[in-house]
């Protein structure tokens, strides 16, 4: 989770990333706003490391740190359960998220939520909400500007499958040592021996292979 520097650092520079976005304020209860909020985490959900979304500074005054949160709207973004299960709505698998508040130096309050990458499989949208869902669709994090979108072209489908094949790999290499299966890549790996990244490393590049 960023820490209040961090937050304040990427608001002066004037600029989001691929990590990091930001949403005006609004309320949790707001359903077009909360649209907009979960079409952000789905693309920081399908991301590598995945990224953390800033609920409270509107877009043209970033480098004032204003206007903030509302105590009601504060408090409806740290209802994680409540949260949650609006995010369940749009997002197939759920998503895994935390959220937080922050004080900025600026006097405001700020709702952060980071949300982790996928433990498994992508997320897909399962609902639409005109305008700014589209149910089935895969969300993304851009790599040509910082924005969510579509997924666009194929270097980021491929970001979304390499990242999908790394977890499979994993979860087939975890198995196995746990079945006490005997693994070979050029040289017979007994399981249970070396270190479990460097076994798996080797398995990755033998499934490329």
């Amino acid at each position: 989770m960023y820490s209040t520097g961090e937050i304040e650092e990427l608001l002066r520079s004037g600029v989001e990333s691929r990590r990091f976005e930001l949403k005006g304020p609004g309320d949790c209860d707001d359903k077009p706003f909360f649209a907009t909020v979960a079409r952000a985490a789905l693309a920081m959900g399908n991301l590598r490391d995945g990224g953390h979304v800033v609920i409270g500074i509107d877009d043209t005054r970033r480098t004032e740190r204003m206007p903030g949160l509302q105590p009601a709207a504060l408090d409806s973004w740290l209802a994680t359960d409540a949260v949650a299960r609006r995010m369940a709505v749009y997002a197939d698998p759920p998503l895994r998220f935390a959220v937080e508040a922050r004080s900025l130096s600026s006097g405001v309050d700020v709702a952060v939520i980071e949300v982790f990458e996928f433990a498994d499989i992508p997320h897909l949208c399962r609902k639409d909400y005109p305008g700014v869902l589209r149910d089935g669709a895969l969300y993304v994090r851009t790599r040509k500007l910082p924005e969510t979108s579509e997924v666009p072209s194929s270097l980021e489908m491929r970001d979304v499958l390499d990242l999908a094949t790394v977890k499979s790999l994993r979860a087939y290499v975890e198995t196995a040592q746990r079945a006490g299966l005997t693994l070979t890549v050029g040289k017979e790996i007994q399981a249970g021996q070396g270190s479990d990244d460097a076994q798996f490393d080797a398995e990755r590049e033998e499934g490329w292979r």
